[in-house]
């Protein structure tokens, strides 16, 4: 293994140095000729399509590496006053076989172009055309032709419409194919709107023309549309648009009902739960045994049932007390079973009033 691995790594330093000396010893020599060595590029020519303009050339191989190339033009007042070549910079030592020189070629005259071969600082001869080329050569295609109704009307939109080139719209009832009728267009008109007869089928066919040159393209393919009534339209729009209301009508109630229900039911999921209220006995009995039950004082109240003797003794001061009453002396006396206290001596004892059991009264 280790023998085939030195004899391959030997292969390719032989190839690699072989590759070098070829390449200083060609240098070398085209240093003291000039450009004769390097090979320049073949078939220049200029493929123009609408008004577009292809430099093209075929390629150049060399062993030696890959070359790039490099484009130079020559209008009718370089040629014949300044006897000078314009340099086109983006197509400046490039690798593609083709540069766009639309840009360049900005007049009816005859132009002619060059294109060289480079490979480092060695370049080629010039290539130049066989003839001159003049942009009126330019080819015209068949354009592309897009209609559709919208509101009522025919859009029409053709490809291919630029600076110099317009096009013919040919338009026609359906049927009647003798009654054509066209409209020109320019690249300031696109899309075209076209009012026709509503619930009528027209068909549409469109060609270019250059009319500085009295050119024109091939027709475009036939195409043919229906427009419909503006009132169809517009009563599919209202239907439409009632639609969507009614819809998100029905989705704001079905919103609101959903909230209603679900506020009056979240009780009955989601009860509210009070924690219970717990009194801290600890503290609570604290304060019971602080008080001090020492300095309460105690009276003595003496309670006398009602007997035969009282009620007589009440009933013989009647008839006093209503003279003491006509003549405006306080007076008390016992009724319903309680005691009251009398300016004239009575034979009841007491010494502070409370309120027994027995529903005594209150005396001082």
């Amino acid at each position: 293994m280790q023998a085939k691995r030195k004899e391959h790594e030997s292969k390719w330093f032989l190839n690699v140095m072989g590759h070098v000396m070829f390449t200083s010893v060609f240098l070398v020599s085209t240093s003291g000729r000039g450009l004769e060595e390097l090979p320049k590029p073949e078939n220049v020519s200029v493929n123009s399509t609408n008004m577009r303009h292809i430099l093209r050339w075929s390629s150049v191989r060399v062993p030696l590496g890959e070359v790039s190339y490099s484009v130079q033009f020559q209008g009718e007042f370089e040629r014949n006053h300044r006897k000078t070549w314009v340099a086109i910079t983006e197509c400046s030592s490039i690798r593609e076989t083709w540069c766009d020189v639309t840009a360049d070629i900005s007049s009816d005259v005859g132009y002619d172009l060059k294109v060289r071969t480079e490979l480092g600082n060695v370049t080629s001869e010039w290539q130049n055309l066989s003839k001159l080329f003049n942009r009126k050569e330019t080819n015209l295609t068949a354009p592309t032709l897009t209609a559709g109704v919208t509101g009522g009307r025919v859009t029409l939109n053709v490809s291919e419409i630029k600076k110099n080139i317009n096009a013919n719209i040919y338009y026609w009832k359906e049927g009647v194919e003798q009654q054509v009728m066209n409209v020109s267009l320019d690249q300031t008109q696109v899309p075209y709107y076209l009012s026709v007869e509503k619930e009528v089928t027209y068909c549409f066919q469109a060609q270019l023309y250059i009319l500085e040159y009295n050119k024109f393209s091939s027709f475009s393919n036939i195409m043919c549309e229906t427009v419909s009534d503006d009132t169809t339209s517009k009563g599919n729009s209202v239907i439409i648009a009632t639609a969507l209301l009614l819809g998100v009508c029905f989705l704001a109630a079905s919103l609101f009902c959903i909230g209603r229900f679900c506020c009056r039911t979240r009780p009955v999921w989601f009860p509210k739960i009070s924690a219970p209220y717990v009194s801290n006995f600890e503290n609570l009995r604290g304060d019971v045994l602080k008080e001090d039950y020492s300095q309460e004082s105690c009276d003595t109240v003496e309670v006398w049932h009602q007997s035969e003797t009282l009620l007589s003794a009440h009933e013989s001061l009647t008839a006093r007390e209503r003279v003491n009453s006509k003549e405006g002396r306080p007076m008390n006396y016992v009724a319903y079973g309680e005691v009251c206290q009398s300016q004239r001596s009575m034979p009841i004892r007491y010494q502070k009033g409370y309120r027994s059991q027995m529903n005594f009264g209150q005396t001082d």
